[in-house]
């Protein structure tokens, strides 16, 4: 599916991809204006809602780019290949599909750690933050925990440097990155473990990992009640091919009005003929409230 209504529209954004991939990979210009040329380019796929190719056009790109890291592993091409993965998700997020940029999200594994072992903390930062907000709307609670805990880390290495602020104006704060981390531990079945308490704890001091305990537990009380069967072994294992089936039952249509409720009917319908697992809508365990 893709936004565009106008084909030839579309067809001439896709022709413009094309040029500008040959650009790229010419030597006649400057990497001042690859960048300049790719980044009006990803501004207007994004401002005409033009996910589809958008997400065709990262694919490539993050391809490319992995193939660079394997030859040559250095600090600048992996902060290319975080950033194309950024890219990437924020397209996959645009067709309420988060959920598939989990096997580019594993890709960029290495890379992440050798901007870890080079302290290269800010360019992790950012990444491990967005990729948790990733997880987190595609309901991958663990996945989510995981990068909300290396955020977290960037933060506290951060400011063992003295850096409070980072060159766009945000300001680092650990209580922030405590919050990310409850917020999605209490999604998981094993909840605010000890260890993330006392961690927690240990960086924020006790009254304020309190007060970012209960500011979590209240935000999470507002939201809708979800099926704990989400939470078992049994469905974890399956999330990725039970999106695609859901997927392809909807025939790639996602984020009309009332789209939810046609989601939740073939998940639950493929929940139980193909894995024996039975699951409740939020609609059914939500009766007061409205979703669409």
């Amino acid at each position: 599916m893709h936004y565009i209504k106008d084909e030839t529209q579309y067809e001439a954004l896709k022709k413009q991809g094309e040029e500008l991939e040959a650009l790229l990979q010419s030597a006649e210009h400057s990497e001042q204006e690859k960048q300049r040329a790719l980044m009006d380019y990803l501004n207007l796929l994004n401002s005409e809602r033009a996910a589809e190719l958008g997400v065709a056009f990262t694919e490539r790109m993050l391809e490319r780019v992995s193939s660079a890291m394997e030859a040559h592993p250095t600090a600048d091409v992996a902060v290319d290949m975080l950033y194309t993965c950024l890219l990437l998700q924020q397209f996959h997020a645009m067709q309420f599909d988060s959920w598939r940029s989990h096997p580019a999200i594993e890709s960029c594994r290495n890379a992440l750690r050798l901007l870890e072992a080079e302290g290269r903390w800010s360019d992790c930062l950012r990444y491990c933050q967005d990729t948790a907000e990733t997880y987190a709307e595609a309901h991958f609670w663990p996945e989510a925990l995981e990068y909300a805990r290396l955020g977290h880390n960037c933060v506290r290495e951060l400011l063992k440097q003295d850096v409070t602020v980072l060159e766009n104006g945000e300001l680092l704060d650990l209580r922030d990155s405590a919050y990310s981390i409850l917020a999605s531990a209490m999604n998981t079945a094993e909840g605010i473990t000890p260890e993330i308490a006392a961690e927690l704890q240990a960086d924020i001091g006790a009254e304020d990992y309190a007060a970012v305990v209960a500011e979590a537990k209240e935000s999470q009380e507002s939201e809708p009640e979800y099926d704990p069967v989400e939470l078992t072994p049994e469905y974890l294992a399956i999330r990725y091919e039970l999106e695609e089936k859901i997927d392809e039952a909807l025939e790639h249509e996602r984020g009309y009005y009332d789209f939810c409720k046609e989601y939740w009917m073939a998940k639950r319908m493929i929940l139980r003929s193909d894995y024996g697992i039975r699951w409740k809508s939020p609609a059914a365990l939500n009766p007061n409230e409205e979703f669409h």
